[in-house]
């Protein structure tokens, strides 16, 4: 059953139930993996999709231009926990040879978790990806740190196995003394596209065609030369937006059931994508690129210290644990690399900044302006994204100069992370169990 459109207004400008006093804010970080930007009403999504969650950013401040370092999950969350970039954390790729195993993230980071457990918050992550098993690293600093169990080849209904699990946790937390940083990571926006009903067919209720929103047929569609069509793909993005609306759902059932216990009044509350997900606006399927649609996410914040309103500008997901700790007031990592935009939420508009983006090869950065330089596969591109935003018009070859300059800046930035990098050994790789490796299977991270 649909939940109705919150009234968060008033909870979140301080008019909710009585509350501990606490000396540092809450914090709730909620991941929607596979999450583009468009895909949400706050940033003008096609379809009425996000309704919870456009009511919390009227409430807040949304981050209009917020760039995924990489459009997988691995690199990004990685890089959103340690706050450096993918070559300095060294949390790149699966290696198949031999046993299949996974880069692990070195104990040497101090990661958000850690910083928050550092200064006396009770930490928890509750998690859906099966690529951020505590095995490989991800859980310094939680106190608990649980995979959510379910059927991973068709989502169904995730987020609620995932808000069982965290709501009675949250609660207790709130109930308690001491602050809490609660990470939450939710899947359902990501292939297979197997809404449960009614939002199966809430935005396409017509299709007949061969495409049920499973991953493996688009892939082998593709890899043959004869890729689904249009009326195909508006199908599979209709799939992809019943997952989203489906979460959105769960979304306010979460956050009903925070605010039955008054945890908004002193909790800072953030929402955001790891990555996004293409439907071959670039002949590419999934999130195997560095175009805006891959990596340009949803970035909406809320809570004690948070202005109302939108900010402008280029932002990027290493630069949300500074922003955290600030508002916090907690000790930021030693080696973070990422810049707080307190002040610029404050401006409405990010301090200028180059953001920088990659997968696998491809490798992107974007200018303060909106210049935007992808490298890869032998190929230089250059967008204008301030008039051409869907990256329909490459100017490499008129604008070799740019192209030059640009070339410059992002192999400092890629060397930069490189010699940062050596602080930070690289863990051993963990060779993977057979569930698990089939569960990768089935989100076509591994043939």
């Amino acid at each position: 059953m649909r939940i109705p459109h919150l009234t968060l207004l008033p909870v979140l400008a301080g008019c909710g139930h009585a509350s501990h006093e606490r000396a540092h804010p809450n914090v709730v970080l909620i991941l929607v993996d596979t999450l583009r930007a468009d895909a949400v009403g706050a940033y003008g999504s096609r379809h009425a999709t996000t309704p919870n969650l456009d009511a919390v950013a009227a409430s807040g401040m949304v981050w209009e231009q917020a760039t995924s370092q990489a459009a997988w999950t691995v690199p990004s969350v990685a890089s959103l926990f340690t706050g450096v970039d993918p070559q300095a954390h060294h949390c790149l790729r699966f290696d198949v040879h031999g046993a299949i195993s996974l880069d692990t993230l070195s104990p040497a980071h101090d990661t958000l978790a850690e910083q928050f457990h550092a200064s006396g918050y009770a930490t928890a992550a509750f998690i859906k990806s099966t690529v951020l098993d505590a095995s490989l690293g991800y859980d310094q600093g939680f106190g608990t740190y649980q995979i959510i169990d379910g059927d991973d080849r068709a989502w169904g209904h995730s987020a609620r196995d995932l808000n069982d699990a965290a709501i009675p946790w949250l609660t207790a937390a709130e109930a308690g003394h001491e602050p809490f940083f609660a990470y939450l990571h939710y899947m359902d926006a990501h292939s297979p596209y197997h809404p449960p009903p009614p939002y199966d067919t809430r935005y396409d209720a017509a299709y007949d065609g061969p495409y049920d929103g499973a991953h493996m047929p688009v892939v082998e569609a593709v890899a043959r030369g004869a890729p689904p069509g249009p009326r195909d793909w508006e199908h599979l993005r209709g799939l992809y937006d019943g997952e989203i609306a489906y979460w959105d759902s769960e979304f306010g059932r979460l956050y009903q059931a925070l605010d039955a216990v008054g945890a908004w009044r002193d909790t800072v509350l953030v929402v955001v994508g790891d990555h996004g997900e293409a439907f071959f606006e670039h002949h590419d399927v999934f999130h195997e690129d560095v175009y805006q649609e891959n990596v340009h996410v949803p970035l909406v914040m809320v809570g004690p210290g948070v202005p109302v309103g939108r900010m402008s500008g280029y932002t990027q997901l290493i630069d949300l644990p500074p922003t955290l700790v600030a508002l916090t007031g907690v000790r930021p990592g030693s080696r973070w690399t990422g810049r707080s935009q307190l002040a610029g939420m404050a401006a409405g508009v990010a301090p200028g900044e180059e953001v920088y983006s990659e997968y696998e090869d491809k490798r992107s950065l974007i200018e303060p302006g909106g210049l935007k330089l992808l490298v890869g596969e032998g190929q230089e591109q250059l967008y204008d994204l301030a008039v051409d935003p869907g990256e329909t018009r490459d100017l490499a070859a008129s604008r070799p100069v740019d192209v030059s300059r640009l070339r410059g800046e992002l192999d400092a930035r890629v060397a930069a992370a490189q010699r940062l990098g050596r602080a930070f050994v690289a863990a051993p790789r963990h060779a993977l169990n057979d569930k698990l490796v089939e569960e990768l299977q089935n989100l076509g991270y591994l043939e």
